[in-house]
């Protein structure tokens, strides 16, 4: 809505959501893990960071803290951003969203996005068996390990063949 260099990585670098409506997300209010990470966000990066460069010196530090820092986030904010440019449309949401398979390879599928859009509570975002999602995958398999629970099923809709479509600017 405000942009591509916004819907990448404008909104992350912006203050205007650093405050929130803790009752907005009150399901998480009963997990004390959840609450310590979201006053205390900066601790794990930090002791990852500098385990990193302690095991390996700089050089390790660079390359697996770093380098695959910024990779991670860049592949997080296409999907804000390229994901609701490039891909098809099974689902007609109002957000222009669309399932792009190869940001769905490169995030595990998150790529999946209309899917995500048309059902977003759920832990699946490959909805049909060629749309490959590896995080549900390890999902399900924490699940049968006892791991995670209460996993949320795709809401499922009338189908239609997904259209081609690129954003007009």
């Amino acid at each position: 809505m405000r942009g591509f260099w916004w819907a990448h990585v404008g909104w992350v670098l912006s203050n205007e959501f650093d405050e929130y409506d803790p009752r907005s997300v009150a399901e998480f209010l009963g997990f004390p893990e959840i609450r310590w990470l979201d006053r205390h966000h900066w601790i794990p990066t930090v002791v990852f960071g500098a385990g990193i460069a302690w095991i390996g010196g700089w050089p390790v530090f660079l390359w697996g803290y770093v380098v695959s820092t910024v990779v991670l986030y860049h592949c997080t904010f296409a999907i804000n951003s390229l994901a609701h440019l490039w891909g098809t449309r099974r689902f007609d949401t109002p957000d222009e969203s669309r399932n792009n398979w190869c940001l769905a390879l490169i995030t595990l599928g998150e790529g999946w996005h209309n899917n995500h859009h048309h059902s977003p509570g759920s832990c699946r975002q490959g909805e049909r068996w060629w749309e490959v999602d590896i995080t549900y995958m390890v999902l399900r398999a924490m699940s049968w390990a006892g791991i995670a629970r209460d996993l949320r099923p795709f809401r499922k809709a009338e189908w239609r063949p997904p259209v081609a479509r690129v954003a007009q600017s």
